[in-house]
């Protein structure tokens, strides 16, 4: 069945022109459904008349843009390939002068169909590329971008690349559902089949002949419930797929193989004998049943099969020289097996001259292949020639143009160049008597700091000097303090040579009464005032004396001068020094009066 699957592939790899048309004119949208209905039903040159109707009556770039695409696409598959490039080539200009990102994407649709049909793969995928490019920028086009998408699955079915096919197939798939083309569905849903039959004729998985079969099975439930929508060409394939699938793969008895695939064959003839679908799917109907025939080993039956599929071939009014000469040398091959050798060497014989036809049309065609790839290659050298025109003149243009900035810019640089220097010398005259001023100013301020400073070291020699002074008034009144004491000593020595004990108790009990005097003031205050002591050493900058204290005390209760040094037994100027002690303890400025600043306490 080596003859089954060549046929096969090619449908698969042809994508279907079903449209549907975006910012184009009512009539030709009307005109495009036709077309897709026309299309369903296999009536090729109709579908031609309807396009060439329309594109008479419209002179819309866009309209044209999509027109000569399917014109294009249709004369392409028809195998009229040069008319297929001329009429691309008028897409092409009229999506040019188009402002729609689509009808850009539609005119490189047709053109990457056509270079898939020349075998350029490479120029496929370019085409196909830029085509999604534009419609990523302008309106949402499903179908479109169906048909890019199918084209890249199809390069890279030729390529073997797994990964690329499933991508691009599983994105016609999104595609197909969006638009809601339910032909489009099922040719989808044909196309994973055939992937993942690619893909187990490598792994022999039985998953994936399994996910080849269910998606059969997906595309046989849409044509189904919607038969009036898949073309009759989608229908058949899918109906010769199933058949085939119970010829070569399915597990079951080949009687009931047989039994099925001969249901799903009954159903692609009668497509085929209403012209719903080419002609040449015949072969693959009767191949099928040949190869069921073979399997009875009933190979009188698989000829007469052959023989039949050969007859509806060539009752066609097309050349179908390559599919005949498949058939033949099948033909062939049983005659020799039934040991009917002059049979054989006919059909040989046979298919050798229709490998020259096949070869001799492939030349023709090939030639038309070659005209077009030098019509192409002459018209990207005139355009690469235009493009270095223009780039050329272009190049002249900025050169020009640069000439003519650079002498208005070196006008503007001597004016400015002129203005610059004159501000320039205004603002350094201006910047010198600024400077001239500030060092007058420095200068000012540098006499001013200079007498402050001697002004300062004055005050701190006055106050070193008033220091010194106090410490010598301290230590005065520490020495009249000692002195005292040494009287006091002297006195009860005295009264102890002379026996006078009663003295003696008088005498300390006074002393006694000078040192608890501050004790009981300083109950009474904090009887009064329970902070003041406390808060005394919270404002003190340096730790306070018991001596401090009492200073303190006094001088809150408002004790002259006079008074403190009587009870202190001291002179009044030591007093008057240690409240400036104080003073400086307590970090008060000369000016603030202690007596005040320790009422405020209180």
């Amino acid at each position: 069945m080596k003859l089954f699957y060549i046929v096969l592939s090619l449908f698969f790899l042809s994508p279907c022109l079903v449209v549907h048309a975006q910012r184009i004119s009512d009539s030709t949208a009307v005109a495009l459904e036709k077309f897709e209905q026309l299309q369903l039903q296999n009536k090729s040159q109709e579908a031609l008349n309807i396009l060439e109707e329309a594109i008479r009556v419209t002179v819309s770039p866009d309209d044209l843009s999509y027109l000569y695409a399917y014109q294009s696409g249709l004369y392409t598959s028809m195998d009229s390939l040069l008319n297929g490039k001329r009429l691309l080539d008028l897409s092409l200009e009229n999506a040019e002068k188009s402002n729609q990102n689509t009808s850009k994407a539609v005119a490189y649709r047709a053109k990457a169909f056509l270079n898939n049909i020349l075998n350029l793969p490479d120029a496929v995928v370019e085409d196909a590329l830029t085509g999604l490019r534009y419609l990523n920028q302008g309106d949402e086009d499903p179908i479109t971008a169906y048909h890019l998408n199918y084209l890249l699955y199809s390069v890279y079915s030729k390529w073997n690349d797994e990964e690329k096919m499933e991508k691009y197939i599983r994105t016609c798939e999104a595609y197909a559902i969006k638009a809601g083309n339910q032909n489009l569905r099922a040719n989808v849903s044909n196309g994973i089949s055939s992937m993942y039959l690619t893909r187990y004729r490598k792994s022999r998985q039985k998953e994936a002949l399994d996910s080849s079969f269910h998606y059969l099975n997906n595309a046989l439930a849409i044509y189904q419930a919607h038969p009036k929508k898949v073309s009759g060409n989608t229908a058949v394939i899918t109906f010769v797929n199933l058949a085939n699938y119970y010829l070569d793969f399915s597990s079951e008895n080949v009687a009931a193989r047989k039994q099925h695939a001969f249901k799903y064959l009954e159903f692609a003839e009668e497509k085929l004998r209403n012209k719903e679908a080419s002609t040449e799917k015949w072969i693959n109907v009767f191949g099928i049943r040949s190869g069921f025939a073979k399997k009875d080993g009933d190979l009188a039956l698989a000829e007469q099969y052959l023989q039949q599929g050969l007859s509806q071939l060539m009752g066609d009014s097309g050349n179908h020289f390559r599919l005949e000469y498949l058939v033949n040398k099948d033909l062939s091959e049983i005659a020799q097996k039934k040991n009917n050798l002059r049979s054989a060497l006919a059909y040989q014989q046979r298919a050798e001259e229709l490998l020259r036809k096949s070869f001799d049309e492939q030349q023709l065609l090939n030639a038309q292949k070659l005209e077009i790839q030098y019509e192409t290659e002459k018209k990207d050298q005139q355009l690469k020639l235009l493009d270095a025109r223009s780039e050329f003149q272009k190049r002249q243009n900025y050169l020009y143009g640069g000439i003519a900035i650079a002498l208005l810019f070196g006008v503007v640089f001597m004016f400015i160049s002129y203005n610059f220097r004159l501000r320039y010398s205004i603002e350094r005259e201006q910047k010198l008597q600024q400077e001239k001023a500030e060092a007058e100013r420095q200068m000012i301020l540098q006499i001013r700091l200079g007498a402050e400073e001697q002004a300062r070291l004055k005050a701190e020699q006055e106050l070193l000097d008033l220091k010194r002074q106090q410490l010598e008034k301290e230590t005065l009144t520490n020495s009249l303090i000692i002195e005292h004491k040494n009287d006091m000593l002297k006195q009860i020595q005295d009264k102890i040579r002379k026996g006078d004990t009663g003295n003696i108790q008088k005498l300390l009990k006074e002393e006694m009464l000078v040192r608890t005097d501050f004790e009981d003031i300083k109950m009474q205050i904090q009887e009064l005032h329970p902070n003041f002591f406390s808060r005394l050493s919270e404002k003190a900058q340096q730790k306070l004396t018991t001596l401090d204290l009492k200073y303190c005390a006094y001088l809150y209760l408002k004790m002259t001068t006079k008074q403190i040094a009587q009870v202190l037994h001291v002179a009044p100027q030591s007093v008057r020094m240690f409240k400036y002690r104080l003073k400086q303890k307590f970090g008060l400025d000369k000016d603030l009066d202690l007596e005040e600043f320790l009422q405020r306490l209180g």
